[in-house]
């Protein structure tokens, strides 16, 4: 005999919604989520004071919902607002962000019951949820009375306002300026979605950062400049300066010409959002108010003043930042420079500052593996040549000091360039010399060991000195001789950046690593350990074809790696270098 089944939708669903969110601040940006797709153009939210029993309140002018929409849609969980096709809001054809239908619940995570108040056309109603009564039914969720109320009278306003009350007092209440930045990286200055919270708009002074606020502009009296440069990693929406003419900002941020400017990176240059208040003059804005009237004379000395300001503080920034990147890298660039013949140092060193400054904004790893590649490619004789010929023009014509400097950058990115297809050559053969079913562990130690930069850039600088070397021979020497002196350590390193210590271990290109394996490269390192620090560190690399899957975890510090991802993981950072470099 067979029946039918069916889903039982348990009370307690209502409780694990709404713990979906990751903090109060997080919650309530679904409910302006919400604001967004019902085509509002303003969103009031209201906060309350810490350890109070005021209400959080969240008001949108949007289109708000009729007694039909609220049964078949609101109350509809899971309820994807795209199903059918429908990919952007019907008035101004935003596209939506309710994808998972548990925005509803959004609100209880901070409060245990939720008043919705929605105004549409002829009908305001009025729906309660209330977190207690959800979670403490006894039948399926779909089975819960909701206290729901139609009043049938012609409004004049539209949209809709959530109250939260009795607040959970073991949370923190949402801060309006955690609540004013998230917003602002969601939804930047949207002119047709404003977002008031306890009354100030969200704006770029909500960002964290350097803030300025400058007047002086010449001409337009009253002009004012203020923007902020944040030092969040965050992408930032809409960044640049806005004019606000009269109120009303006119066209897209732009950066009034410092995008064009080739000291400062364009990274950084979008770290900044700020704007521009000044009264309407003659001519500034087209007869539409739609953009900026380019042929403008008041709007090419607000476009000199921006500049002028903004450039000075993102130098200041830039060069906090760089040197703090600097900082970080220091002893990696200290150990490359000290390799290198002295009277040649000074030179690599400016160097390594333009390559942060080009390259600002990227990854330590990503500005190691560059600086590593440019120490390489300075020891070629044509860079010094011009290096030379720079010194020699500092005291002639400031043209021939002009052209050496051009030459320096030209030759600097050339050298760069070839060092990194060297290397992408030397990774094919090796890639061909891993694919060969005749190569022996002791060909790929051949290969590898004076290029370690293949495991990574920060195993390039890991390097032993005389005395550890000593040590290390004669214990190896004393413990792995006669019939075991093959048994010994492949390649054992010391003296990283960080104190690590490195253990190698190479195989065979088909050799798949199993518990043996694994074992012995285990027992090699705690053999080693009474000649180190009490405190050291030392990491386990083994490589060959790839891990046996049946060695299910590892012991902490020991990487398995095989020798196709290992060089496709190089090969992918050398394609960035050259990428950056043509970009």
């Amino acid at each position: 005999m067979s029946d039918s089944a069916y889903f039982q939708v348990d009370p307690q669903l209502a409780r694990l919604l709404g713990e979906t969110y990751r903090s109060s601040e997080q919650a309530l940006k679904e409910l302006i989520d919400n604001a967004w797709d019902a085509d509002a153009i303003r969103v009031d939210v209201s906060l309350p004071k810490p350890m109070t029993q005021d209400a959080i309140i969240v008001r949108d002018n949007g289109m708000g919902m009729n007694e039909a929409q609220i049964r078949s849609e609101y109350l509809k969980i899971a309820r994807d607002k795209r199903a059918g096709g429908k990919q952007v809001s019907s008035k101004f054809k935003r596209r939506l962000k309710g994808r998972k239908g548990i925005g509803k619940f959004a609100g209880l995570t901070v409060a245990s019951k939720m008043l919705l108040t929605s105004w549409h056309e002829t009908s305001t109603c009025r729906l309660e949820l209330d977190k207690k009564i959800l979670t403490e039914h006894k039948g399926d969720l779909e089975r819960v009375p909701l206290n729901f109320e139609v009043i049938a009278e012609a409004s004049e306003k539209t949209g809709t306002q959530i109250t939260l009350t009795d607040l959970d007092q073991s949370l923190n209440f949402p801060r309006p300026h955690e609540l004013k930045r998230l917003l602002f990286r969601e939804y930047g200055r949207n002119p047709e979605f404003q977002i008031f919270v306890d009354g100030d708009s969200v704006g770029f002074r909500d960002l964290p950062g350097h803030y300025e606020d400058a007047t002086g502009i010449a001409g337009p009296e009253g002009a004012k400049l203020r923007f902020t440069i944040t030092d969040e990693k965050s992408k930032m929406k809409d960044p640049g300066i806005s004019l606000r003419v009269d109120g009303k900002i006119v066209g897209r941020p732009s950066y009034f010409g410092l995008d064009d400017d080739p000291e400062i990176p364009p990274k950084l240059l979008k770290q900044v959002a700020g704007e521009v208040e000044i009264e309407e003059v003659a001519g500034l804005v087209t007869a539409d108010w739609g953009d900026l009237n380019q042929s403008s004379k008041v709007l090419e000395q607000v476009a000199s003043f921006v500049r002028e300001k903004v450039k000075v503080a993102l130098s200041q920034t830039h060069s906090k930042q760089i040197s703090a990147q600097k900082a970080r890298l220091q002893r990696k660039i200290k150990q490359r420079l000290e390799k290198l013949p002295e009277n040649r140092r000074a030179s690599a060193q400016q160097a390594i500052e333009k390559i942060l400054g080009r390259f600002y904004g990227e990854s330590d790893d990503k500005i190691a593996v560059i600086i590593d590649v440019a120490l390489d490619a300075m020891e070629l004789d044509g860079y010094w040549a011009v290096l030379d010929q720079i010194n020699k023009a500092s005291n002639g014509e400031v043209q021939d000091f002009a052209d050496a400097l051009d030459s320096f950058g030209l030759l600097e990115l050339a050298n760069i360039g070839s060092q990194a297809r060297n290397r992408d050559m030397f990774l094919t053969h090796l890639h061909s010399l891993a694919r060969d079913q005749k190569t022996t562990e002791a060909a790929m130690h051949t290969a590898l060991e004076r290029n370690l930069w293949v495991f990574g850039m920060d195993k390039t600088l890991i390097a032993t000195n005389q005395t550890f070397r000593r040590i290390v021979s004669d214990y190896l020497g004393s413990k792995y001789k006669g019939k075991r002196a093959d048994k010994r350590p492949d390649l054992f390193l010391g003296g990283s950046i960080s104190g690590q210590y490195l253990l190698i271990e190479f195989k065979r290109p088909d050799k798949v690593i199993g518990r043996k394996e694994i074992s012995q490269a285990e027992d090699y390192r705690d053999g080693l350990r009474p000649l180190l620090p009490s405190d050291a560190r030392i990491d386990v690399i083994i490589i060959g074809k790839k891990r046996n899957p049946e060695v299910a975890s590892l012991a902490e510090g020991v990487v398995v790696e095989s020798y196709e991802s290992r060089i496709a993981s190089s090969r992918s950072e050398i394609d960035w270098i050259l990428k950056q470099l043509t970009s």
